[in-house]
């Protein structure tokens, strides 16, 4: 299993083992459709259904389960089938976090109707201890978060993989915080990252330019 991302504008080449991970790293991935040895994705078969074919450069190989702020578990491909405009935060962050909230916000209010139903809104906690599905329903609430939104949690291993994958750095603070990356993703309907943007309060011409390319 790898995913292996290849040099786009603005993102840098990296190669992501999804081994166990000791610590999380930041770095800047990038995806395409092609990878290094000529071959895009990976087949699998079960039983007698059908081949479902995923990319190597697809967060869908990650394997790991997610519990949801509804109290249900899905896995990463899941998301599949849609556009997906994703972020690592943490509820009881101060003041990032509800600013990457926001940012959210204003490129779903600057889709039409059509487009809305294409696109899925993803927040990732870096936080699952504390970050309970009642603290995650609050937090939806407070934030008036429609049901084109999905929060999720997992345990540490696998928060620290898709951080590393996502290129998000994470630093544990010792007043149970974090400093992190400010980072708004873009996923094809493959899962694969399309289009970053990064820092707060950025205008979302960008980011609806790159939607509108996906849909």
């Amino acid at each position: 299993m790898k995913i292996n991302f290849q040099k786009t504008p603005g993102i840098m080449k990296k190669l992501l083992p999804l081994a166990s991970l000791v610590v999380i790293i930041a770095i800047t991935p990038a995806c395409s459709r092609k990878s290094e040895t000529g071959s895009c994705c990976k087949t699998t078969e079960s039983g007698n259904s059908a081949k479902t074919v995923i990319s190597d450069q697809s967060i869908f190989l990650l394997e790991s389960s997610w519990e949801t702020y509804n109290n249900s578990s899905m896995v990463l491909s899941d998301l599949g089938g849609k556009v997906t405009v994703a972020a690592m935060i943490f509820t009881h962050c101060p003041s990032a976090c509800p600013r990457i909230v926001a940012d959210m916000k204003n490129i779903e209010s600057a889709l039409v109707k059509k487009e809305r139903k294409q696109v899925q809104f993803l927040l990732i906690s870096m936080d699952p201890e504390r970050d309970t599905p009642e603290r995650m329903r609050q937090f939806a609430a407070d934030h008036r978060l429609k049901d084109t939104w999905e929060m999720i949690r997992a345990d540490k291993a696998a928060t620290m993989e898709i951080a590393q994958v996502l290129g998000v750095r994470i630093k544990p603070l010792d007043d149970g915080g974090f400093d992190h990356s400010n980072i708004i993703h873009i996923l094809n309907r493959d899962g694969e990252l399309s289009f970053q943007q990064q820092g707060l309060n950025i205008d979302p011409g960008e980011c609806l330019k790159q939607i509108r390319q996906l849909l």
